[in-house]
C-alpha cells in the first residue's frame, strides 16, 4: 500500500544522502537538537556544512577533526498518507458493493471517496533522508574542511483532482498523485580565517562546492499510487553545476558571536524533461539562501537565534518556509551535553500549527556521539552524527 512505499523511498533515499540547496537544511546533530540553529554556533567539526566562517571560531583550539553523519525527516501535512489508503481502502469496497448490486452503499462510498478528496486538497507531504561526513585541519592562519553532502528529497501532492456534480457509477471522483524527487550529491572544499576589524575579530570563510543532480518525477492514479514505484523509476541526470557558500562571523565579545551565511551565491535551475506520464517540464531550482545568526556562551551554557532572510518557494503543496529558530545547550565538564530548540515558519501565509520542537544529547567516548529528535503535529525527524577531534 501507499504507506508501505512512502517509508520504503525514505529509507532508500537515506542511502543516498543533506537538505534541499535552496534551504538552510539539517546538516549536524547538535544544531537540529537546538532548533537547527548553527550560523553562530557550529563547531569545528559541523562548521563546513552551516557557516565555513565558524570553522576559524576554534574554542577549544583542536587540530584535527572528523564528522560522520545521517538523518531522516518526513512531513505529513494534512494526513496525505493515511488519506490515500483510505481512498484505496474505500475504492476497493466501491467496486465491491457493485458486484453484489448494493447500489445505494455504493454511492454512499462514493460521496465518502468525494469528502475524502476533498480534506485532501491542497495537502502535502516532504520526506528528506540525508548523510554527510567531513574532514578538518585547523592550522595557525586558516582552517580547512573537506565535505560531502548527499540528499534525498520528495514533495508529494494531490493533482489533476476531478470530482463530479453528482458522483455516480461510472463517473467517479478521481486525482493523480504526483511526486517531484531530487538527489544531490555534493563536495566542497571549506577555507576559513581570522582577523582584526575596528578592534573585532571577524572569521570569514568561502566553501566552493560541486553538486551533482538528479531527479524523480512521478504521476499516477490515486486509486494505484504506490510510492515504492518511485523507488524502481530511474532517476534523471539533471547534470551538475559550481556555486559558492560564504560566511562571516563577528565575535562582538568573548561570550557573543554573530554571524551570516549566504548559499548558492551563483544560482542554477534545472528541468525535467517531459515523458508520456509527465508531459509537463518541472524546474528544479537551486536559489541564493541568506540566515543570519547570534549566539551566546559561557563554559556550561550556549543559546542561540537564527532567522532566515530569504524565504524559500514550495516545490508543490507545501508551504513556504522562512524560519526562526532558537536553541540552546547545558554542557556539563565537556562530558554530556543536553539541549532542546524551537523553530517556527514566519513566511507570509504559512501554517504555523507546524511549530517544531527538538531535543538532543551529546557525550564525548573518546569519540563525539550527538542524538537529536524533532516533532510537531504532522513531523517527525531523527539525526545521529558521530567523529573525533584532537
Amino acid at each position: 500500500m501507499f504507506k508501505r512505499g512512502l517509508l520504503t523511498a525514505g529509507l532508500l533515499a537515506a542511502t543516498f544522502t543533506t537538505a534541499s540547496a535552496g534551504t538552510y537544511g539539517y546538516y549536524d546533530a547538535r544544531s537540529v537538537a537546538m532548533g537547527n540553529v548553527s550560523v553562530a554556533t557550529g563547531g569545528i567539526t559541523t562548521a563546513a556544512f552551516a557557516n565555513p566562517a565558524m570553522l576559524a571560531v576554534n574554542e577549544s583550539g583542536e587540530t584535527f577533526g572528523f564528522v560522520l553523519g545521517a538523518g531522516l525527516a518526513a512531513i505529513d501535512n494534512g494526513g496525505i498518507i493515511d488519506g490515500v489508503d483510505d481512498f484505496q481502502a474505500l475504492d476497493a469496497q466501491f467496486t465491491d458493493q457493485i458486484n453484489n448490486s448494493q447500489l445505494a452503499e455504493a454511492v454512499a462510498t462514493l460521496q465518502q471517496e468525494v469528502d475524502l478528496l476533498n480534506s485532501l486538497n491542497n495537502s502535502s507531504l516532504v520526506l528528506d533522508a540525508n548523510a554527510n561526513t567531513a574532514f578538518i585541519y585547523g592550522g595557525d592562519d586558516y582552517t580547512f574542511a573537506l565535505s560531502f553532502k548527499a540528499n534525498g528529497e520528495a514533495s508529494v501532492a494531490l493533482q489533476n483532482l476531478y470530482i463530479p456534480a453528482v458522483p455516480v457509477p461510472g463517473d467517479q471522483p478521481t486525482a493523480d498523485i504526483y511526486a517531484l524527487g531530487t538527489v544531490t550529491q555534493e563536495i566542497g572544499l571549506s577555507i576559513a580565517t581570522r582577523t582584526t576589524l575596528l578592534g573585532m575579530d571577524v572569521a570569514v570563510g568561502v566553501t566552493p562546492k560541486i553538486v551533482s543532480v538528479e531527479a524523480v518525477d512521478y504521476l499516477v492514479s490515486v486509486d494505484t499510487a504506490d510510492v515504492a514505484n518511485v523507488t524502481d523509476t530511474t532517476p534523471e541526470d539533471l547534470g551538475s553545476y559550481t556555486s559558492l557558500d560564504a560566511g562571516i562571523v563577528f565575535r562582538v565579545t568573548d561570550s557573543i558571536n554573530a554571524g551570516l551565511i549566504a548559499k548558492n551565491l551563483l544560482e542554477k535551475s534545472f528541468y525535467t524533461t517531459p515523458s508520456p506520464s509527465t508531459p509537463v517540464s518541472r524546474k528544479v531550482e537551486f536559489a541564493r539562501f541568506l540566515r543570519a545568526g547570534v549566539s551566546y556562551h559561557n563554559e556550561m551554557l550556549t543559546l542561540a537565534a537564527d532567522l532566515d532572510l530569504t524565504e524559500t518557494d514550495p516545490v508543490l503543496a507545501e508551504d513556504p518556509t522562512k524560519m526562526l529558530s532558537i536553541g540552546m545547550e547545558l554542557d556539563a565538564f565537556d562530558i554530556v551535553q543536553i539541549r532542546a530548540g524551537y523553530q517556527t515558519n514566519t513566511a507570509s501565509g504559512a501554517d504555523n500549527s507546524g511549530d517544531l520542537v527538538s531535543v538532543g544529547v551529546g557525550v564525548w567516548l573518546g569519540f563525539n556521539l550527538d542524538i537529536a529528535a524533532v516533532k510537531s503535529d504532522d513531523s517527525l525527524g531523527a539525526f545521529i552524527q558521530t567523529g573525533f577531534r584532537f
